[in-house]
């Protein structure tokens, strides 16, 4: 997706392949930048955060459009 200032944020599914992992996937979650420094701007979530994530914006989200 693209935010009204123009930035990208990423979603996607990782899988751990690791000998011995649960196999549960990560959610990731990428803000690409152009900075060489920032590159590595990415975050992985197991499920439980990544809906934790979601509801904490759902929650600012409808904040922020109560208050116009």
């Amino acid at each position: 997706m693209s935010t009204s200032y123009g930035r990208r944020v990423e979603v996607g599914r990782l899988h751990l392949s690791e000998p011995g992992s649960s196999g549960d996937g990560r959610v990731i979650l990428d803000i690409p930048r152009q900075d060489p420094e920032y590159d590595a701007m990415w975050v992985a979530l197991s499920p439980v955060e990544a809906r934790d994530l979601a509801d904490l914006l759902l929650r600012y989200a409808a904040a922020a459009e109560s208050h116009g």
